[in-house]
């Protein structure tokens, strides 16, 4: 045991999570600085961090890019388009975020340790904890925050993928508003009955974006397909307009209503394997960011039951009916201004609102999800 030395709390996984959940722990009063253990993992992949809020945003000064208008386009090819202010669509990169933390906050706080490694086993040692590592190392604490996801729960719980791949571009020409984030994009055929497909734009001039392809699915593809996918909306939605290439982003977001654990074995869980990423969206950072406040205050983790079964009837028609979705979301984004849908997305809307949504959306297509449901759970 590495000096004996016992810390105050023991945060497995330097992400979004894990980090927000230092920045919390180390700006909350306290009578003796808190002895915080980080244990990173080093992974550096490149990620794009979007939330909305209105007033002052969190990490003002991460923040890259904001929007005060949104859109949405149906299969047709028809643009819903809406000014959301006071809420301002924010865009944070993880290349920041990391430099930030890493480079600035975690160096000024003495307080805090940074152990670059794998965490191969969490014991109770008495009151403590002991935490060792694969390399062998180990280390005590009185608390775990652990961000590690078991992915065996998020299988059997009949979960889908929501895979991207991004590529922020350069061009010559202005072809981009750059008030304006485009959230989806379903104009480009759905070619695939196993899959929904849609892209998503975040202009930072007119001639720089990240141009990104969603896909909806329950199994993974190989990296070319969503490739292929890309270039084909680049060429038949945007005219396929030569440009520069400033890098990449890809990767999965495991989308469950599985009921994870928020504590096990007196291990807090954090992040995804808390069940912080929004089931329907995919959507996690600012769910990430007050579940940190909640732990630090001890306030209640849990979300409100309903919203769980909202995700649930959702990701039964991305499953079930992916040639319904993009119809879904037209009904929802045409009839229900852009604020108060944002707001149901935060799960921040009262339950006169959700019935007002729930009634414009296709009615029969949810009766009969809503029975699948109902038999899946009996």
């Amino acid at each position: 045991m590495k000096d004996k030395e016992i810390f105050d709390m023991a945060i497995i996984g330097a992400g979004a999570a894990g980090l927000q959940l230092l920045y919390e722990l180390t700006q909350a009063p306290a009578v003796d600085p808190l002895k915080i253990l980080v244990i990173d993992s080093g992974d550096r992949s490149e990620k794009t961090w979007c939330f909305w809020q209105k007033n002052q945003p969190i990490y003002s000064h991460l923040i890259e890019k904001k929007w005060n208008h949104l859109a949405f386009v149906g299969a047709d090819g028809t643009e819903i388009k809406s000014c959301v202010e006071p809420i301002h669509y924010h865009y944070i990169s993880s290349e920041k975020f990391y430099s930030y933390f890493f480079s600035e906050y975690i160096p000024k706080n003495p307080g805090i340790t940074v152990v670059v490694g794998l965490a191969k086993e969490v014991v109770r040692e008495d009151e403590n904890f002991s935490i060792l590592l694969a390399s062998g190392e180990a280390y005590l604490t009185k608390k775990v925050a652990d961000s590690r996801f078991n992915q065996e729960d998020w299988q059997n719980s009949g979960g889908l993928y929501q895979h991207f791949y991004g590529k922020f571009i350069r061009t010559d020409t202005p072809m981009f508003d750059e008030n304006k984030a485009t959230l989806m994009d379903f104009s480009l055929m759905q070619k695939h009955e196993h899959f929904t497909c849609f892209h998503y734009i975040l202009p930072f001039s007119q001639t720089h974006a990240l141009v990104e392809t969603t896909v909806f699915s329950t199994k993974k593809y190989e990296l070319t397909y969503y490739q292929e996918l890309w270039e084909e909306y680049w060429k038949t939605k945007l005219g396929a307009i030569p440009y520069s290439l400033e890098k990449e982003e890809m990767g999965s977001i495991p989308m469950s209503d599985y009921v994870f654990q928020l504590e096990s074995d007196g291990i807090l869980k954090i992040g995804t394997a808390a069940g912080q990423i929004k089931a329907s969206t995919g959507y996690a950072f600012i769910r990430m960011n007050q579940d940190a406040k909640n732990i630090v205050s001890n306030s209640i983790r849990k979300r409100p039951g309903r919203f769980r079964f909202y995700d649930r009837l959702l990701l039964s028609i991305i499953k079930t009916d992916t040639k319904q979705f993009p119809e879904v979301m037209k009904r929802l984004f045409h009839s229900v201004p852009m604020p108060q849908i944002l707001m149901f997305l935060d799960e921040k809307s009262t339950l006169i609102q959700e019935i007002q949504i729930f009634y414009r959306l296709p009615i029969p297509l949810f009766l009969t999800h809503l029975w699948k449901s109902f038999t899946r759970s009996k």
